[in-house]
């Protein structure tokens, strides 16, 4: 074992020890919030000291950073610092920070982007709940349309990464899907309509972008018929003409698209 680890360990073992002590004190003691406070303070102080004598153990740091920002967060909840809906933030907020740290010590690492932004939108959109902004049938299709955005980001600044169409696509499917079921305009028949006929989509697009692809329309088709068997099931018959143009209309753009390219 390298002194780095080996530091690494030692300082990880010492704090489970510690709070491990606390914990059962905790039991016979009612210990105060400012005893917790105190000692996650130390321990990150103890850390810090740690690894400025092995500048290589990055783990130490960012261990010393998450017991400041837990003290901080007591210490905050405490004394009535932050509002309830700001502590979402303040947490998520918390998480996100050694993401974007990580990005500005080496821009190579782009990656590490996707989730501060992530953790950042999610905290935003739960302290705007809380205060009542904005509602709460919103916030699922919004979280899920946000976790979808970096991806689109990631195929649009580089179209050879073609695989993060897939998990946007997937994301911002099921958003539209809870949004419609939220505002009852899915319900019963309609759910797996939509879901058989939003799986089928990506089907018939690999076919459109390069038909020697054949083999695309046989679980795209068998997944059409069987959506709009559902469909034609439902008392919402006159839909049908709608959501024909619609999917008509979506290919059309995506084959535009990718003769543009």
């Amino acid at each position: 074992m390298n002194p780095s680890s080996r530091k690494q360990s030692l300082v990880w073992g010492s704090l489970l020890v510690l709070f491990g002590v606390l914990a059962l004190v905790e039991q016979f003691v009612d210990l105060s919030l400012w005893v917790w406070v105190g000692v996650l303070a130390a321990s990150g102080l103890g850390v810090s000291a740690v690894f400025l004598t092995e500048r290589s153990a990055w783990g130490l740091l960012l261990t010393a950073y998450i017991l400041w920002a837990v003290a901080g967060l007591i210490v905050f909840a405490e004394l009535e610092i932050l509002p309830d809906p700001f502590i979402a933030m303040y947490t998520l907020t918390a998480v996100a920070l050694p993401f974007l740290v990580v990005f500005l010590r080496d821009h190579s690492r782009w990656w590490a982007l996707i989730p501060a932004y992530v953790l950042i939108a999610i905290g935003i959109i739960i302290s705007l709940s809380e205060w009542n902004v904005v509602s709460d049938e919103i916030i699922a299709p919004f979280i899920l349309s946000i976790i979808a955005l970096p991806f689109l980001v990631v195929f649009l600044y580089n179209r050879g990464n073609w695989w993060a169409l897939i998990p946007a696509y997937v994301l911002l499917v099921i958003g539209v899907m809870v949004a419609l079921i939220d505002l009852q305009v899915l319900s019963d028949l309609l759910i797996p309509a939509y879901v058989l006929l939003a799986i089928a989509l990506p089907f018939f697009v690999v076919f459109v972008r390069n038909p020697k692809h054949w083999w695309a329309l046989i679980p795209g088709g068998i997944l059409t018929i069987i959506g709009l068997s559902f469909l034609l099931a439902t008392a919402a018959v006159q839909v049908v003409g709608a959501a024909a143009l619609i999917i008509v209309g979506v290919v059309i753009l995506v084959l535009q698209l990718v003769r543009k390219k």
